[in-house]
């Protein structure tokens, strides 16, 4: 008996790892005879206590060929708690010849996670970590487990290429196992020509660049944040203000320990107090204030205020904000 669940934010991650899954599991089997498929995603909310009580029963029932079956649920958290009591029935004694592979995008009900921990299912987490060499191994495992070798610099490559975009990962990995195989080792000269359009990039890639007076690389990433489409110019707006508005909560007198700054701007992480502190001792009360009247001339501007291309306004504010951050200043043209 196995069970599986993959989880994650992105269905294109999930996905990806289903299918590698599921090939795994299936082997040189007949996959017209072992395999069986149900998606909540693709049903409506009436059809979907069907789809389970379907993937149950298919579960539950012995291969007529004497293979392991391999039964896949797909969007465990489109289901309610009730249309979900089957399932969790099967999982008290699941079938020993039936692999049971279910998919979740977002929190599980209790009585679930419970029953799939009873059951010892094996999980599978797809989202990339946020924490920059955390996500350096989770690429490195990516690729290993798919028996390529890359060097440091071509992960490195790979990681700036893609950005906030990790999804696009695993048809760049098929990309290079067709390419090169798995026994040569590869530099960014090999991957380069295969990476395609840019993906975005982490929020703080734009704030870090800004408040070190890095205007070259913000507006880098600025563009990267605008062209990917995975941002809008009110979102960039957004991420700033929400920026600024914890350095403002640390001007006052009584901010002078990382526990202060924690607390005033309500972070669990020590890491994110003293990056937040160190910014405001450099940057001084005079630029936040001046960095806030920028962000609400900015906001006006773009929702008509000037007749300018809206990632124009936000180059210019990005520029004048850069200037604020109290580091070296780095000049960069439009292109």
């Amino acid at each position: 008996m196995t069970v599986y669940l993959i989880t994650g934010s992105d269905s294109r991650l999930v996905s990806a790892k289903l299918t590698d899954l599921t090939t795994e599991l299936i082997g040189d089997g007949d996959r017209n005879t072992m395999f069986e498929s149900h998606d909540l995603e693709s049903v409506t909310a009436d059809e979907r206590e069907s789809a389970i009580a379907n993937a149950v029963m298919g579960a539950q029932t012995e291969s007529l060929f004497g293979d392991q079956r391999v039964v896949v649920l797909r969007g465990l958290q489109e289901a309610t708690v009730d249309q979900l009591k089957p399932l969790v029935k099967y999982l008290e004694r699941p079938l020993d010849v039936t692999h049971l592979v279910i998919t979740a995008e977002g929190k599980l009900a209790k009585s679930t996670t419970d029953a799939l921990k009873a059951a010892g299912a094996t999980t599978f987490n797809t989202s990339p970590p946020s924490r920059k060499n955390d996500l350096t191994t989770w690429f490195m495992e990516q690729f290993t487990e798919a028996g390529l070798k890359l060097d440091s610099a071509a992960v490195a490559s790979v990681i700036e290429w893609l950005g906030q975009d990790q999804a696009r990962l695993p048809s760049l990995i098929d990309v290079l196992s067709s390419t090169y195989g798995t026994a040569k080792k590869l530099s960014s000269s090999d991957i380069e020509p295969f990476l395609g359009d840019q993906g975005s990039v982490l929020p703080w890639d734009l704030t870090d660049a800004i408040d070190k007076s890095d205007s070259n690389t913000a507006l880098v990433m600025l563009r990267r944040m605008l062209r990917s489409g995975e941002y809008h110019p009110l979102q960039v707006m957004s991420l700033l203000h929400g920026h600024y508005t914890k350095l403002m909560k640390l001007d006052g007198p009584d901010v002078r320990t990382t526990q202060d700054a924690m607390s005033l701007i309500g972070s669990k992480s020590d890491f994110q107090a003293k990056k937040y502190l160190s910014t405001y001792q450099r940057m001084g009360s005079r630029n936040i204030s001046a960095a806030v009247q920028l962000l609400a001339r900015a906001d006006i501007d773009l929702r008509g205020g000037k007749d300018l291309e809206e990632e124009l306004i936000m180059e210019i504010l990005v520029a004048r904000l850069s200037r604020l951050g109290g580091g070296a200043q780095r000049v960069t043209s439009r292109r």
